[in-house]
């Protein structure tokens, strides 16, 4: 126990040593004020100061790291999974063991009385009173970690609560002692708020922060199966000798926070391979407002709360009391071996949360298709409906081995689903949320989840005692739909619905390019061929994906074919001079090409989207064929000379797919020979025509 003691003070200790050690004399600040310049609002003074205590002056910004070192950055959002799940641990640490405390005489730590209260609303009353101290500060931490940064906020609530653990473990002799303790350090458990405001910070890009903000909610949920777990494995050490495990996690930690914890600052991570000006051109990342939109914020915040009270009806309510006295108690009292074991229920209820972490995977997939709100409302009334299969199975199934296997089976396979709607709030609040009400908006949303969490099991409880456990559950159910029903109008937010899909750059204009020419050439009109191989070759080189002309049908060109061909030699020329600037680069010894790089990006750029290759392709060939069957080849029957012809007029330039260093000087110059093959019929047509003009052969041919 000393142990424990000693690391929280080491924890200060070490706090202060990092900052006496990173802070320096070149750090410029105000000599009245004594606080670092530039300092513009309290959001960023608060972030000054963490900077000037988490910084060497003498280098860049430890922050830079979150955006350019990937190392640092993923200790960080490490430290901040780690940090969320075990104070999710801590939350519900003691969750399997609260119903053996709550019946008195069950256990040497069982409370001697929980008077007022019966069993089922003391079962549910002592985790309701940490909860409840949870909902309470999330109101609050977000905001102060807006002012003062994430980094102090998050490093306090893990001294604290380690602390708090300690304090409980000593108040175990009363319920209400216990409960009290519980309450007042439930205010320091409540990091989750700051930990999605920190991912909020960092990230710019739509899909990743909905990833980033599943995988932070799902480390919160897992978490609380982990104090449940490490409850069940500590029974015989007493029901309360988990709480020295919990302070010890939380102090481990506060030190992590200290070392790998990085304080975010202004700048944004861009997804790579994306630059930075085509990524502000995506919908996909959308800007934040200047100003909280409010009707929809309490929207969503309602529908949360209620999506928590619904979810009580489903669990813990389908497992205790309804699993519990269908295939546990029942059986004691006619003196048979239970179906379900007293064990197996706390492995059961502390096991299932496990299922999350499948969502984790599937819900970015879904968020495409149907969109955040859609998920959510799916989630709500999938809810409903399990809890609906699960009472059915319990209290009209027969009480076998077969049954709870099916119960079990529907509870697992199911609880996947419900969980959605529970990892959407985060990411519909975060689109709300001005840069400097971030943490504010996240806090709203965790004390909507704990007040839920914390409060409906006690009511759901008290319900259960006085009118019956199924009518506790129906009650739940009407709540999972009215959520459903609180939660479709978001469906209709923008931001909320399914992804758009995007138009590809292949088929758009970047900053700097010429828009007339590649317009006309999306159109399928006629446009300067040598230009557009230009800026495709610009495009190339900055691994961009080159513009793919329109194909424009054969019956909208069958009326202007004079002036297509009017410019066949001017594009066959250019085509030709183009690819000699190419060669011409290639072999000049002073020109610092890296040739494996070039012939990579040029592989690149033809690979294209196989959609856009494919329909292009079909586009061609029914044009050419519409063509042949309008100027008398009749390819219906005369497919095999069609193909002989085609050969004819389309020599092979290679037959490999992409270009390497030993290839692309010979495939340059094989094109170019037959682009002069072509250059050459141009010039044969003129002398042809030419000849026949000046000896009056036309003339003679159409009198």
């Amino acid at each position: 126990y000393r142990f424990f003691v000693l690391l929280g003070i080491s924890i200060v200790t070490s706090y202060a040593m990092s900052g006496v050690e990173m802070s320096g004399s070149n750090l410029e600040y105000d000599d009245e004020k004594m606080e670092p310049m530039g300092v513009t609002s309290s959001m960023e003074k608060g972030r000054q100061w963490v900077n000037w205590f988490t910084t060497n002056v003498q280098d860049r910004p430890r922050r830079y790291k979150l955006i350019d070192d990937n190392d640092a950055r993923t200790k960080s959002m490490y430290t901040l999974q780690f940090a969320v799940g075990v104070a999710a641990i801590n939350t519900k640490m003691l969750n399997p063991n609260y119903a053996i405390m709550a019946t008195p005489g069950a256990s040497d730590d069982s409370f001697p009385d929980t008077d007022p209260f019966e069993f089922n609303s003391a079962t549910y009353f002592l985790p309701m009173s940490s909860l409840l101290g949870v909902a309470i500060a999330s109101i609050f931490l977000g905001t102060i970690s807006d002012r003062y940064g994430r980094k102090p906020v998050l490093l306090v609530l893990a001294v604290v609560s380690g602390i708090g653990s300690i304090v409980k473990y000593f108040s175990k002799d009363t319920f209400w002692g216990f409960c009290i303790s519980s309450f007042v350090f439930g205010f320091f458990l409540g990091n989750l708020p700051v930990a999605m405001a920190y991912i909020g910070d960092i990230f710019v890009h739509k899909t990743e922060k909905e990833r980033q903000l599943s995988i932070i909610v799902a480390n919160y949920v897992m978490g609380n199966s982990g104090g449940g777990i490490i409850a069940i494995l500590m029974q015989d050490s007493g029901l309360f000798s988990p709480l020295w495990i919990g302070a010890g996690l939380m102090f481990i930690s506060a030190i992590s926070i200290v070392w790998w914890l990085i304080e975010p600052g202004d700048e944004r991570l861009q997804p790579l391979g994306k630059d930075v000006i085509s990524q502000e051109m995506e919908d996909n990342d959308m800007p934040r407002p200047e100003e909280i939109d409010k009707k929809t914020m309490w929207n969503v915040v309602i529908g949360a709360l209620a999506d928590n009270f619904g979810s009580t009806a489903l669990f813990p309510l389908c497992l205790s009391p309804l699993a519990l006295e269908t295939y546990t108690f029942e059986f004691y009292e006619n003196d048979e071996a239970p179906i379900m074991s007293v064990e197996g229920y706390q492995w059961l209820s502390v096991c299932v949360a496990f299922m999350v972490v499948p969502s984790t995977f599937v819900t970015p997939y879904i968020f495409s298709k149907c969109g955040v709100a859609g998920t959510c409302v799916i989630g709500n009334a999938f809810t409903g409906i399990l809890t609906i299969t699960l009472l059915m199975i319990a209290t009209y199934g027969p009480a076998t081995t077969a049954g709870f296997a099916g119960f079990v089976f529907c509870l697992y396979a199911g609880f996947p689903v419900t969980v959605w709607s529970q990892l959407t709030t985060g990411p519909m609040l975060d689109l709300l949320a001005p840069e400097d009400k971030i943490g504010y908006v996240q806090g709203l949303n965790n004390a909507a989840m704990n007040f839920g969490m914390a409060t409906a099991p006690w009511l759901l409880g008290l319900l259960a005692d006085s009118a019956g456990t199924n009518t506790a559950i129906w009650t739940g159910v009407g709540i999972s739909f009215g959520a459903a029903l609180i939660n479709t109008p978001l469906m209709f937010h923008k931001g909320y619905g399914p992804a758009e899909k995007k138009k590809p750059r292949s088929k758009m204009a970047l900053p700097g390019e010429d828009t007339d020419l590649i317009e006309k050439a999306l159109a399928g009109e006629f446009f300067d061929q040598g230009q557009l191989w230009l800026i495709n070759l610009d495009r190339v080189k900055k691994r961009q994906p080159p513009i793919v002309p329109k194909v424009r049908p054969y019956e909208e060109d069958k009326d202007a074919l004079g002036e297509l061909m009017a410019h066949a030699e001017e594009n066959f020329l250019t085509r030709t001079e183009n690819q000699n600037l190419v060669l011409a680069k290639l072999a000049n010894p002073d020109e610092e090409t890296d040739l494996q790089e070039f012939c990579d990006m040029l592989n690149e750029a033809m690979k294209g989207e196989p959609e856009e290759i494919n329909e292009a392709n079909s586009d061609l060939g029914q044009w050419v064929g519409e063509y042949l069957a309008d100027n008398g080849y009749n390819p219906h029957l005369n497919s095999l000379i069609i193909k002989q012809m085609v050969l004819s007029a389309f020599p092979s330039i290679t037959r490999e797919k992409e270009f390497t260093p030993e290839t692309i000087r010979a495939n340059l110059l094989r094109s170019n020979q037959v682009m002069n093959e072509y250059l050459a019929l141009e010039e044969r047509k003129k002398y042809t025509r030419t000849k026949m003009l000046s000896s009056g052969a036309i003339g003679r041919f159409y009198s």
